[in-house]
């Protein structure tokens, strides 16, 4: 039994948002001791282990690689994930952490189409069209495509490109053995390959200068402990016990949260342009959920009383 939520996990969600809304902030602290690329290869990795050490026995995590289906899926969201960060990696030197945030954030809604033309009961509402509609628009206001500073706007469509990557891999989760699996065991192939493809591209694009200080090893266990293992293992177990819209709707604070902390942290300007954009994705992400929770609410009455 699903339970309705309680201040507690409002509590929770705002941490949790904070969390995921800084780490973009906490990489471009120290980016130039440490590529962008090569700390989240670090991360990836070092969160991996972690995770492979305290789920493993528990959830199965390598045998169910031998259940048909699952490692060609593993590998193809773990392809997506790694293309997701290489993404990042790429727009942090080029582009606000608050924009990096934002456009990362737009991946519902590249899921939500997606899975409207894929499988039958996740067919979106006009209020939902409407919101995807709304959130589009926002898109091309923050991007602003002009030539005034290429470096930002390339630093933006990439961070674009790291939520669609992340939107098609919610996809591919949801429609193929992934979705039956303890959620350990999709992190930690996702982990593992981003891990591996993007010490690679390091190694390619020559990113692999390390300059061990206090700040890069501070950064460095931020990222792998409290964003890539507590919150993550917070965020599963909230999923365990309480309604998945609910908790959905809660994770739109996480651009806001990333917007203010790059703004306070690295003094980052806010245009009005972007400003604008930002409450237009926001709004129309909201819209999108709050349509498919009238649609469910509209088909079970039931369903989402906690009963």
């Amino acid at each position: 039994m699903r339970k309705s939520l309680d201040a507690s996990v409002f509590f929770i969600m705002f941490f949790i948002c904070a969390i995921w809304g800084s780490q973009q902030v906490a990489i471009k602290m120290v980016e130039q001791y440490v590529s962008p690329m090569l700390q989240l290869s670090l991360r990836s990795g070092l969160s991996a282990l972690i995770v492979f050490i305290l789920f493993n026995r528990r959830d199965g995590i390598t045998l169910h690689l031998k259940t048909p289906g699952v490692a060609f899926s593993g590998l193809c969201t773990g392809l997506l994930f790694a293309l997701e960060f290489f993404m990042v990696a790429l727009g942090i030197p080029k582009t606000s952490t608050g924009h990096i945030t934002l456009f990362l954030y737009t991946a519902p809604l590249f899921t939500a189409v997606g899975l409207h033309f894929l499988v039958r009961d996740e067919r979106m509402t006009r209020l939902q069209w409407s919101g995807i509609i709304v959130a589009f628009a926002g898109i091309a206001v923050a991007v602003q495509f002009s030539f005034a500073d290429r470096s930002a706007t390339a630093g933006d469509l990439f961070a674009l490109a790291a939520g669609l990557s992340w939107g098609i891999s919610s996809i591919i989760i949801r429609t193929s053995q992934l979705s039956t699996l303890p959620p350990a065991c999709t992190l930690f192939y996702q982990l593992t390959i981003t891990s591996l493809m993007l010490a690679l591209a390091a190694c390619f694009t020559h990113e692999t200068r390390v300059i061990l200080n206090a700040a890069v090893l501070l950064s460095l266990a931020y990222q792998t402990i409290i964003v890539s293992v507590i919150s993550y293992l917070c965020w599963f177990t909230l999923l365990r016990y309480y309604h998945v819209s609910s908790l959905g709707t809660l994770i739109l604070l996480t651009p806001v949260m990333g917007i203010a902390a790059g703004a306070v942290s690295l003094g980052e300007t806010l245009q009005s342009s972007f400003l604008t954009g930002s409450v237009l994705i926001l709004s129309g992400l909201m819209l999108t959920r709050l349509g498919r929770e009238n649609h469910r609410l509209r088909e079970s009455p039931t369903s989402y009383t906690g009963k």
